[in-house]
């Protein structure tokens, strides 16, 4: 979970984060087809939401250590299936469409899936424990100021159901604050480290629908640990939370595996 400025939708650049993996085993595809692929299953996990803006360029080829070039051809092939599209003028920039992954990239998705989860699944087990250790912290440490933001930020999410670009930013504020909580700036810097490595090079957690419900309950009970001083709670509640993500991601794979035709949305 990412540490940003309140106002700030997206992670900024963090230096000190190791460079993106690009090989994908995906044979003989270019680094741009990679590239692609890789923003495809975002949109497909829901790390981008129908509607939401993606990263400038220049942003994108810094999160992905590749040449703003390579960026730009891989838009424009994910353009071309119809899953993101330009505006110009005030306020553009490139956002995601309202057109179904499902029908125009399933291939793409399952393949980038297969390759990252198993990589992904010891690095989820990592961060369910600096996470644990975070929220042991905070619940240690929290001060009438901390109770009072975590508290308002769980309100605010909880009424961020229709939109999930929102239930996202408020996602990543609430685990911010957690971490304020916990009065430890080297946590705090190796939690969004992870959290970089763990979205596939973007930065930004997948958010599916489907798993905002959970994702709330969960929330609920975490704020309610620390809120209350409960540290052992807190720490194993965080710890599994972490998890729900990786479970995001591993029914995304599953519905990009079924045969389209007979395949329904699990939910």
């Amino acid at each position: 979970m990412v540490t940003i400025p309140s106002e700030t939708v997206s992670q900024p650049l963090d230096n000190d984060v190791p460079p993106v993996d690009l090989d994908l085993g995906l044979g003989r595809s270019t680094i741009a087809e990679d590239v692609a692929s890789r923003l495809i299953t975002a949109i497909a996990v829901g790390t981008y939401s129908p509607g939401e803006q993606l990263p400038p360029e220049r942003e994108l080829a810094v999160r992905l250590s590749v040449s703003r070039a390579t960026v730009r051809q891989a838009l424009q092939q994910v353009a071309e299936l119809g899953l993101i599209e330009s505006r110009r003028g005030r306020g553009g920039g490139t956002f995601v469409t309202k057109r179904s992954w499902e029908e125009q990239a399933r291939e793409p998705t399952r393949r980038t899936l297969q390759a990252e989860l198993p990589r992904l699944r010891e690095l989820f087990d990592l961060r369910g424990m600096v996470e644990g250790m975070i929220a042991r912290a905070a619940a240690q440490r929290r001060t009438a100021a901390d109770v009072t933001e975590l508290e308002s930020l769980l309100a605010q999410f909880t009424a961020a159901s229709a939109d999930m670009t929102t239930a996202r930013a408020l996602d990543r504020r609430l685990h911010a604050a957690i971490c304020s909580a916990a009065g430890n700036s080297y946590l705090q810097g190796l939690s969004a480290r992870l959290a970089t490595l763990a979205s596939l090079g973007f930065g930004a957690l997948p958010y599916e629908p489907d798993f905002f419900r959970q994702a709330l309950h969960e929330h609920e009970a975490l704020v309610r640990a620390v809120v209350c001083g409960d540290a052992e709670s807190a720490q194993r509640l965080a710890a599994d939370h972490t998890m729900l993500t990786y479970r995001s991601m591993q029914a995304s794979l599953t519905w990009s595996e079924q045969d389209p035709p007979d395949a329904s949305r699990p939910g």
